[in-house]
């Protein structure tokens, strides 16, 4: 995150920035397939925007890749149909865009101030305290997910991949059993200390 993005925006401004953002993601997408030479308009905010704001680029390279993997799988749906080429294309880029735009509003716009435009534009609470919720704990998830994963590597001397894969998913589920639990330890201990339904 850049020095620009360091002093966290009110509420308002972070809905103000939501608000565009989903305005702008939707025009993209209900934009014209023949008229796709003019999301060079919106290719030269973000470039502006990233400017600005500076975002990580490999984090943003790898969502990208991702999200190029999912329009390569959807394209191939595309074979056979009037157009294919250009309309996996505007998919790729219109996609591409959209997630560009997401990425740039999520580094210059700290989570709490983005959950506190979610809550100023009405969104319920329970997504919003959801999402709260989330912000705080999914480090302590993710910690958890590499502690498993070092157990089930020095547990694993084969290379079988079958078996890799079964005992993958084996540490999945142990990862959603002990998420649970936490979230009921945590939850237990909010209410005991006054929790109402508001972070």
């Amino acid at each position: 995150m850049s020095e620009n993005s360091a002093a966290s925006p009110s509420p308002v401004t972070a809905a103000v920035r939501i608000v565009a953002l989903v305005a702008g993601v939707v025009l993209v997408s209900l934009w014209p397939v023949a008229a796709w030479r003019w999301q060079v308009v919106p290719l030269l905010v973000l470039a502006a925007g990233s400017v600005w704001v500076r975002p990580d680029g490999r984090q943003l390279v790898r969502r990208l890749v991702l999200v190029w993997m999912l329009v390569g799988l959807v394209s191939l749906g595309l074979l056979g149909r009037p157009e294919a080429l250009l309309r996996a294309g505007n998919l790729w880029l219109k996609s591409s865009l959209s997630l560009w735009a997401v990425s740039l509003l999520t580094a210059s716009t700290p989570l709490p101030a983005l959950i506190g435009g979610l809550r100023r534009l009405g969104l319920p609470g329970l997504w919003t305290e959801s999402l709260s919720f989330w912000a705080r704990y999914h480090s302590v998830l993710g910690e958890e997910w590499h502690r498993l994963q070092l157990a089930r590597r020095a547990r694993t001397f084969s290379p079988n991949r079958a078996r890799t894969f079964r005992l993958l998913t084996q540490s999945l589920g142990l990862l959603f059993i002990r998420a649970y639990e936490r979230a009921e330890q945590v939850h237990r201990a909010m209410l005991a200390r006054g929790y109402r339904g508001e972070s």
